[in-house]
């Protein structure tokens, strides 16, 4: 009978775990339609300030701005766009295992998402800062990370800032990607501004207001930022991918070991019944 028990027992523990794990894949997939919507949007709106960057290709080619500095001197910072909770599959393993072969131990980490940090301190990565963002946020809470990276890069302090996320593919897959954020180079604004190649040639001779040099003053600070957001944007839609792909299984798991035990019960309780007949039936001839 205690055998019976524990099985009895076990089925119920797992059977409120597959509850739980079924709660937390119906959270996340509505968390990840929502994150999925915002990256999408967010990626039309790098494509709108392509259409603007196509009037600037002989300002652009100057490079004379603060954030298209090139340096030979300075340390490089390296920001991670990881998870602050767990239960997401492979996701952030899978990202650190990208950090420690692409980026350099002797670099500064900036993390967004506090779950790989002990791991980077372990791996002799020094930590400049953290920061935790909620599933959904708004630009102003990154303005604290926004002013860290600029004033670093404008001093000198660092000659380039990359950024290493997870790019959201689609729900199943979601890829690690290394991207150089400062400095803004000449080459790169004109490939997004390729990017868009459909242009209204009744609008392609506009005159620019307040002039090409002030326009791309304002535009290059919104490009720095909006680039950063995004990649924050797709790093929690493939937060919420991975941990709902995840959730999903850990609920089919659970079935399946439901299944396995119930069977399991089922013959033990059988083979119970069977050895309670036979002492019965035993007796019974003794008894004759």
């Amino acid at each position: 009978m205690a055998n019976l028990r524990d099985i009895k027992r076990r089925i119920k523990s797992v059977r409120n775990t597959s509850q739980i794990t079924k709660a937390m894949q119906m959270v996340a997939s509505a968390k990840m339609r929502r994150a999925q919507d915002l990256a999408l949007k967010g990626r039309s709106y790098i494509s709108a300030l392509a259409n603007v960057l196509k009037h600037l290709q002989d300002t652009i080619a100057d490079g004379t701005s603060p954030l298209m500095q090139k340096r030979e001197t300075g340390k490089e910072l390296i920001i991670v766009v990881n998870t602050d909770r767990g239960l997401c599959g492979g996701l952030n393993s899978n990202l650190l295992k990208e950090v420690l072969s692409s980026c350099p131990a002797e670099a500064d980490y900036v993390t967004i998402g506090a779950k790989l940090n002990p791991q980077l301190v372990r791996c002799g990565r020094k930590l400049a800062a953290t920061f935790s963002l909620g599933d959904t946020f708004d630009e102003a809470e990154l303005k604290p990370i926004f002013d860290f990276i600029r004033a670093g890069f404008t001093d000198g302090t660092y000659k380039s800032v990359k950024v290493i996320y997870q790019k959201f593919i689609n729900i199943m897959v979601q890829r690690p990607q290394l991207t150089e954020l400062l400095p803004i180079t000449p080459a790169e604004l004109l490939a997004v501004a390729a990017q868009d190649n459909i242009e209204d040639e009744q609008n392609a001779n506009f005159m620019l207001e307040p002039g090409p040099q002030a326009l791309l003053a304002a535009i290059l600070p919104l490009y720095f930022s909006n680039l950063l957001v995004q990649m924050v944007l797709e790093g929690k839609a493939s937060e919420q991918s991975a941990r709902m792909v995840a959730m999903k299984a850990a609920t089919e798991n659970a079935k399946t070991l439901i299944g396995e035990l119930t069977l399991e019960y089922n013959k033990a309780r059988q083979t119970q019944i069977t050895n309670e007949l036979l002492e019965i039936t035993t007796a019974m001839k003794a008894m004759e």
